[in-house]
């Protein structure tokens, strides 16, 4: 059981590395998935502990029409708060919400795994507005 939540925990942080590069270059995923020795792992270490198929359904969800920005929006307390955000951040709420919309994932792992992520990657008490963002991402969904 752990190495399945490693795996997938693997495939979440590879997912918001997709996302990530997405944002900053505008590739198409296909393209950032085929040149990601980065994180995939030219080693292929990283590689043996991803969960595959999890993997591919969170990152296939990034090129549909899902409205990131405008879901993101409409459930700010302060509308400028994404404007000054890290772009790393608005890829770690991205992520979560392909999860919450599409997987079967109950949504208080959903929301503790990013906020996991994003004290990982960011710090200094980002994951407070990870968590609070994506609480009410998950309550309009689940209406």
């Amino acid at each position: 059981m752990l190495n399945h939540r490693l795996a997938k925990r693997v495939s979440r942080i590879a997912a918001v590395q997709v996302m990530y590069q997405k944002d900053i270059t505008n590739d198409d995923v296909s393209s950032i998935i085929n040149n990601a020795d980065d994180f995939i792992g030219c080693d292929g270490e990283l590689e043996q502990k991803i969960h595959k198929n999890f993997f591919k359904r969170l990152v296939s969800k990034i090129d549909k029409d899902v409205d990131f920005d405008g879901i993101i929006e409409r459930n700010l307390e302060q509308k400028t708060g994404m404007l000054m955000a890290p772009i790393i951040m608005k890829s770690i709420i991205k992520v979560g919400i392909i999860e919450i919309i599409f997987e079967k994932t109950a949504i208080p792992i959903i929301i503790n795994e990013y906020v996991e992520i994003a004290k990982e990657f960011i710090g200094g008490g980002s994951e407070k507005f990870v968590n609070a963002i994506l609480d009410k991402i998950a309550k309009q969904v689940l209406r």
